[in-house]
């Protein structure tokens, strides 16, 4: 091949790829979503895949469902799983009935004393209970719950009367279920299981070997 055939080729390749640059350059790009569709959080138990589509588009949840305490645009979750999920047993995958008042996870769930809520409690006229925020702050410790072992477990009219059951339920299975894979870990079940195949959670296990009544 000439010297001359060489440079006519070496013009060629260069304005083939000239205008290959050119038109990917100029091509347009599929648009971002306006929201993330996953996110990836580190916990103590390990890495998170939060599936925000899910809470969102699926769910049909708007934004400040979630981000009621931010400003607009902050990517900020909320401080709470529990606020829409529910509290260690209850914690269910979608919102449900979690958006309502639940006297049982109030009384047996978080072994809350009649007195806790029902400050001016009488058997005879009963008492209406007080604000959720005698004992609910934003950001504030479990401290604020008083007297969570034994509640349910000594006294509550929750069970006796409102519900309907009748008094002397000694066996432990008779409220608390067995938990599911996701209670063990919100509930820290991990404390006993430490090792792989260490048994099901329950089982033979005797819950007095960790709950004095």
């Amino acid at each position: 091949m000439s010297l001359k055939n060489e440079r006519k080729l070496i013009y060629v390749v260069a304005i083939i790829c000239l205008v290959v640059g050119v038109f990917c350059y100029s091509s347009p790009t599929a648009a971002p979503p306006e929201s993330p569709v996953r996110l990836m959080f580190k916990t103590v138990g390990g890495n998170v895949l939060f599936d925000h589509q899910t809470h969102s588009a699926t769910y049909g949840l708007g934004c400040l469902d979630c981000h009621h305490d931010q400003e607009a645009g902050s990517a900020k979750l909320p401080g709470d799983c529990t606020a829409c999920h529910g509290i260690d047993s209850k914690h269910v995958p979608a919102m449900g009935e979690n958006g309502k008042f639940n006297h049982e996870v109030h009384g047996q769930d978080l072994g809350l004393a009649c007195s806790d809520c029902h400050h001016e409690y009488d058997e005879g006229s009963g008492a209406e209970p007080q604000l959720c925020s005698d004992c609910h702050e934003p950001g504030g410790d479990d401290d604020a719950m008083l007297n969570r072992q034994d509640a349910f477990h000594k006294q509550c009219i929750g069970c006796h009367e409102e519900s309907g059951i009748t008094p002397g339920k000694k066996d432990c299975a008779g409220c608390h279920e067995p938990r599911k894979r996701a209670d063990a870990f919100h509930g820290q079940c991990i404390s006993c299981h430490e090792d792989v195949g260490a048994g099901p959670a329950g089982g033979d296990a005797d819950c007095k070997k960790c709950h004095g009544f």
